[in-house]
């Protein structure tokens, strides 16, 4: 990624934009959900050819899904169901 700034950087970036703030003001991070160097290895590593590369997890209290340099997803996570409550 010469010259381009990290995956890892873009998911901040993509945090910080859904929010309406600066990458700056995001405190939460990003290792605290993704290895950064890892996921930034994965992409770097997709770029020669390897095949498509689509990563999902949660930061920030956000549903993350990073298909690409471009392709950064930031949406609201699921609500989570209690399995042990039923709907009447």
């Amino acid at each position: 990624m010469d010259g381009e700034q990290s995956i890892s950087f873009s998911v901040i970036a993509a945090v910080a934009a859904y929010e309406g703030v600066e990458p700056e003001e995001i405190r939460a991070p990003l290792h605290s959900a993704v290895d950064p160097e890892a996921l930034d290895t994965l992409f770097q590593s997709a770029d020669g050819g390897q095949g498509a590369v689509s990563v999902e997890f949660t930061y920030n209290g956000y549903r993350i899904q990073v298909d690409g340099p471009d392709a950064i997803t930031v949406s609201e996570p699921a609500r989570e169901v209690d399995p042990r409550k039923e709907a009447v």
